[in-house]
């Protein structure tokens, strides 16, 4: 194809009919599509030839591969019988709330929390009937998991219990985002356990349908576990303590160990602008909001087994999230972290409303969000949304995509 200018050709080079019958080129092509929801459904609809492949279960794991992150899709809140789920996206990516909603039908709005979200699972803790819930929102699965008898009071499920939910995928190279379907294991753990008041766990596997033993922290801890969720950083997860200065609890996944470690003294920060994450080199680290300071702080551990915290950064957030200079806040709070994304999620109160951002740790990078998230445990929900679910569930049309 060419054109003339100034009595010159210009020649342009375009993508030739036979060009999008190719499948290879195809592949290459539909795998640079960005991870949202909306990215592959709508290619699926340009001929029969892209819907095979973008719905083809090999190209789709190459698709992963290639993102390694899936998007935040929204978040995940108790409210009184119901688990909601509130989307975080803007159309056409926005998923319908009542997609992923569930009524759980508990009788008392105390006797129920939501425990964590992670790899495409969330995991509730029913503690009047002494059981957890693992619920998969993209395929609607809802599995029970019995407690085991020595972490409950009479059938009652102990308060200070809390809990989370990985993924036990063990092939190669696996890359979460879509794990609705690979097998899961619950990690429930426990203070102020038996005669020693010790911290507890044990491991259950979907694999065998059964718990693991009960592993001990070895020393004595009778401190509340938080309601804040847990937080993945490699292959431990860290919970935070109630009343406690300096302590958190460490449990490693690979090596099956409970441990009660140190933390930084944070004095005079309330626990709702302070959160467990991944530090900048990997291990485990504290975001702490003093807004409109924020600082991250890491914990390294040396050769001789000897850890240490350390400020890694300072920030001004209020230049981060791009408020105006003038503009004030009142009420600043972490609503909300995901390991899967490494992104905080920040509830601001200012003069006309209720900002809410999420903010990610690796570029410092913030989207305002268009939810009203206030001082609730949200929890985050990842995944690389499957190209044959978008019908019912994502806000756009036909129409903007054309015939096949």
């Amino acid at each position: 194809m060419s054109d003339e200018r100034d009595g010159k050709a210009i020649h342009r080079r375009g993508t030739t009919p036979a060009a999008l019958e190719d499948v290879n080129l195809l592949q290459e092509i539909l795998q640079r599509l960005p991870p949202q929801p909306s990215s592959l459904p709508r290619a699926a609809q340009v001929s029969k030839l892209w819907e095979g492949l973008a719905t083809d279960p090999a190209f789709l794991l190459r698709f992963r591969t290639r993102h390694q992150k899936a998007p935040v899709l929204g978040v995940f809140e108790k409210f009184g019988q119901d688990l909601v789920f509130t989307p975080t996206l803007d159309a056409p990516d926005r998923i319908s709330p009542d997609r992923f909603s569930l009524n759980l039908g508990f009788d008392r709005h105390d006797s129920w929390d939501v425990l964590c979200c992670r790899h495409g699972r969330v995991l509730v803790i029913n503690r009047t009937e002494a059981e957890l819930l693992v619920y998969a929102p993209v395929s609607g699965e809802l599995r029970s998991v019995p407690v085991p008898p020595d972490f409950t009071d009479d059938s009652y499920l102990y308060p200070q219990a809390s809990g989370a939910v990985v993924c036990a995928a063990a092939e190669e190279g696996h890359v979460h985002g879509a794990c609705h379907e690979s097998p899961f294991k619950v990690v429930l753990v426990i203070t102020d356990y038996g005669d020693l008041s010790q911290a507890a766990a044990r491991v259950y596997s979907s694999e065998t349908n059964m718990w693991g033993d009960t592993l001990s922290a070895g020393q004595r801890c009778r401190k509340m576990i938080s309601r804040m969720p847990c937080t993945l950083v490699g292959n431990a997860l860290y919970w935070w303590l109630l009343d406690s200065t300096d302590v958190m609890l460490e449990f490693d996944l690979e090596g099956q160990n409970l441990a009660v470690i140190k933390r930084p003294l944070l004095e005079g920060i309330h626990s709702g602008r302070v959160r467990i994450v991944r530090a900048e080199d990997g291990g485990v680290g504290l975001a702490v909001l003093s807004y409109p300071t924020f600082r991250l702080w890491g914990r390294k551990v040396s050769s001789s087994g000897v850890a240490t915290w350390a400020l890694q950064k300072t920030v001004n957030m209020h230049k981060i999230v791009g408020l105006p200079s003038w503009e004030k806040t009142g009420k600043e709070v972490i609503v909300g972290y995901s390991d899967d994304v490494h992104a905080i999620f920040i509830s601001l109160e200012c003069n006309v409303g209720t900002h809410v951002f999420m903010v990610n740790l690796d570029t410092m990078q913030s989207k305002d969000i268009d939810a009203d998230l206030l001082e609730n445990s949200y929890h985050p929900f990842t995944n690389f949304y499957p190209a044959g679910w978008w019908r019912a569930t994502c806000h756009w049309a036909l129409a903007t995509v054309g015939p096949a």
